[in-house]
Parts: C-alpha cells; structure tokens; sequence
C-alpha cells in the first residue's frame, strides 16, 4: 500500500495538470502571440532607426541632427565610436554589409545602427532606444503565470479538502465506533457521499446489532453458570457426607477414595466456575499484600501433584511482590494442574521467575514467571485459544485429563485483575511455555 494519502494523491494530480496546464500556455503564448508581434514591432523599430541613420549620415552636423530628431520622434538617440558588445543583456545583428543592425534585448530595447564602414570618417554607430520596453511583456506573462499556478494551488489545495471530506467523515466515525461509540452515523445526504454514508451506517447498525445480540448471548451464559454452579454445591456437599457413611459402613477403601476424588475434582471445577464469574463480573476485590513468591510456589507445588516428572525452579530467594496471595496460589496451582494433566509422565517441568526494569509508559519494576513443560506443545494456531472458556486443544478432551478448559481462563482473569498480562508460547525445549507479568508494586503501580 502506497504511503501518499488519498488527498495527497488528489492534490498532486490537480497541481500536475495546473502544471501541465500553465506551461503548454505560456509557450503557447509566447510561441504563437508575443514572438511575431514583438518580431513585427522590432522589424518596424529598425526601419525608423535605419532612416534616423541616413538622415543623420547626410546632416552636416551630426550632432546637431540627432537632437532635432531625438526631440521631433520623442525616442533618445545617441553617437559611439564603438560596436556594441554582448554584455549582460543579449545582442543580435539583424541584415548583412551596411544594411544591418544590432538589436539589443534589455530595457528600451535600443537598436544600433552601424553609420559608415569600419576605418572610414562615417565610422560610428547611431543607438536609438524606444520608450516602449519590448521585453516587459514576456516578463508579464511569465509572472501571471506563475500567480495563476499559485492561485490553482491554493484552489487545488481546497478542492482536494472539499472532495475527501465524506472520507474524513467515515475515518472519524470509524475511529469512535472502534472506541465504543457504537450508536454514531454518519450525516446522510444525496450523490456518491449520500450512498456510501448509508452503506456505512447500515453495516454500523448490523455490528451494533450483532454485538448487541452477543453480550445478551455471553450475559445469559454467566446466569446460567452462575445458576447450575450455586445449584451443583448442595448436592457436592451430600455427596461427600454420603461418602464418610460408605467408608463408616466398611466399603471397600479404594472405591471410598476414588468417589471422594472425582467429588474433589467436580467441587475444584465448581470453585472456578463461581471465582471466574466472580472476576468476570468485577464482584471480587483482591485483598493486597506482600506475597513471597518462592514460599508461594513451594505451596502450589505441595498441592499438585506431579508424578516422577523432574521439576526445575530458579526462583530468587528475596523476590516478593504485591498481590492477593490466595488467588495468586490458584494462578500457580492451575499453571501447574495444566502440566499435570496435558504432559507425559516423564516430561520435565521448569518454573523460572524474575524480577524485570519498567516498560516504557509503566512505573515500577515488574515480576516474570515462566513455566515450561517438556510435553508435546500446541500448535501455534492454537495458542492464543488457550484462555478462553472451554477450550482444549484438540486430541485433549478425554476423560483421562479431565476439566473442561477453564482453568487457563481463570488465570488470565485473575492476572488481569491484578493488572498483568499472560501470553503463551512455545517453549524452546518444544512444549508449552506459559509467561507471567505483574506489576512488583500491586495494581494500582501498573
């Protein structure tokens, strides 16, 4: 895509056929007007000098004569020894032998009239310079034209304002219902500017309408979670009270534990749906205070359980932050349950965190926190997926893994509310690397 504006492309068109316009003009002028009237002037301007110049030659007193005519004709005319020379005006002779003059071009024009052969006592030259400058008028039309190129210019510059103003229009109104102006439209009126404001207000109507239809869609589903989500807890809760009667009553043990797990697992899931909700609606304020992150991480890592997977962290001593501690936990143990589940038994895990300079525009260090696993990884159209609702990477919804794709959700949520970022990409390693940033000093220093 060029860089030059549409008005830009506009303006340069206009000044280029002004341009154009202006130039095949003046030559035209000067070509087919000015040069054969100056010519036919000039032509009429050497007669007179060339009879001044025989009158002059039968005077006997040169001198004498050149007054009277001077005063007669009212032109000036003077005597010299000398031919002229070109200097800083353009000379040109005009005839051949004794029948030819010099014409100089320059104020008054004057013609040089040879009076004799060179060496005889008639040598001399007779100047006659006319009232009328010969050259004025070219240096006239030169310069309207050039005021006239100035004028089309300043008119073009306008024209081209005036022609992308309904373009203008449309980049404005586009710009404010990408901001959330959703209701703006544009003026409609007749003509091209008339039909291309309704197309736009129509498609801006339809996107009002379907956005509209969205959030009423994504409202209904936060009711609906929220309902079956409080409604789920009453039943979890009888469950588990029916589960210490079976183990009370002798049941076999491992069928007691495996009940108690998989109520574990639909009361965690639960837990999220209602924080998620929770964060979702703004209904959660984050109790804020100093976390230390490696007594943090040693937490999470006591809650979830890894297998035989080697897990490598490299997690300053001193590093802490300004956070809400119990959500903070729930980022850490999902970021690690994801591990759990989506990665083979032996694939290595690495937590890594830091301390980071601000970003450009931020006050305040900031934290990173990375967390690697050595699984199979995710494809790249796939990842930037992985925090929405619902979501599994395909070849993942089998009841071996378990969940249903709301944890990643929950944890870009929770770093949100504190004012972070979470993005995810491919580790080097060829898994899936999950990067943390937060602001050292607690939200309110983002």
């Amino acid at each position: 895509m060029s860089a030059w504006s549409i008005r830009g492309r506009i303006l340069a068109t206009l000044l280029a056929l002004l341009l154009f316009t202006a130039l095949g003009a003046g030559i035209f002028t000067r070509g087919a007007v000015l040069q054969p009237l100056l010519g036919a002037v000039t032509k009429e301007r050497i007669e007179v000098a060339g009879t001044i110049a025989r009158e002059v030659r039968r005077a006997a007193d040169r001198e004498a004569k050149v007054a009277e005519l001077s005063e007669e004709l009212g032109v000036e005319i003077t005597l010299s020894a000398d031919r002229p020379r070109p200097s800083d005006t353009w000379v040109r002779r005009i005839g051949r032998g004794r029948h030819h003059a010099y014409v100089e071009q320059g104020p008054g024009s004057p013609i040089h009239v040879p009076l004799g052969r060179p060496g005889s006592s008639e040598a001399g030259f007779l100047t006659v310079r006319f009232e009328e400058d010969l050259s004025r008028p070219g240096r006239v039309v030169a310069l309207g034209m050039l005021l006239l190129v100035f004028v089309a210019g300043v008119g073009a510059l306008l024209m081209s304002r005036w022609a992308t103003r309904p373009l203008d229009l449309a980049g404005e109104a586009m710009a404010r219902i990408a901001g959330g102006e959703l209701g703006h439209r544009l003026p409609e009126g007749a003509g091209e500017a008339g039909r291309m404001a309704r197309s736009f207000n129509e498609m801006a109507g339809q996107v009002q309408a379907a956005i509209a239809a969205e959030r009423r869609h994504v409202e209904g589903q936060r009711r609906l979670m929220g309902a079956v989500s409080h409604e789920l807890r009453t039943p979890l809760a009888r469950m588990r009270l029916q589960t210490e009667l079976l183990r009370d009553a002798g049941a076999d043990p491992a069928r007691v534990a495996s009940l108690e797990r998989q109520i574990g697992e639909i009361d965690e899931l639960v837990g999220e749906l209602v924080e998620s909700l929770r964060m979702e609606g703004g209904a959660v304020a984050l109790s804020l205070g100093e976390v230390h992150l490696a007594g943090l991480l040693a937490e999470a890592l006591a809650d979830v359980d890894l297998g035989d997977r080697p897990v490598t962290v490299e997690v300053p001593e001193d590093l802490r932050l300004r956070a809400d501690g119990r959500r903070l936990l729930r980022v850490l143990r999902n970021l690690l349950s994801n591990v759990a589940r989506y990665t083979p038994a032996d694939a290595p895990v690495a937590v890594e965190a830091r301390a980071l300079p601000p970003e450009d525009g931020a006050e305040g260090e900031r934290v990173e926190l990375q967390v690697r696993d050595g699984g199979p990884g995710v494809p790249p159209s796939e990842l930037p997926h992985l925090f929405e609702p619902f979501y599994r990477v395909e070849g993942s919804r089998s009841r071996t893994t378990g969940g249903l794709g709301l944890g990643l959700m929950l944890v870009r949520q929770i770093v949100q509310a504190h004012a972070g970022s979470v993005t995810a990409s491919r580790a080097p390693e060829g898994g899936l690397q999950l990067t943390i940033r937060l602001p050292q000093g607690g939200p309110s220093a983002a």
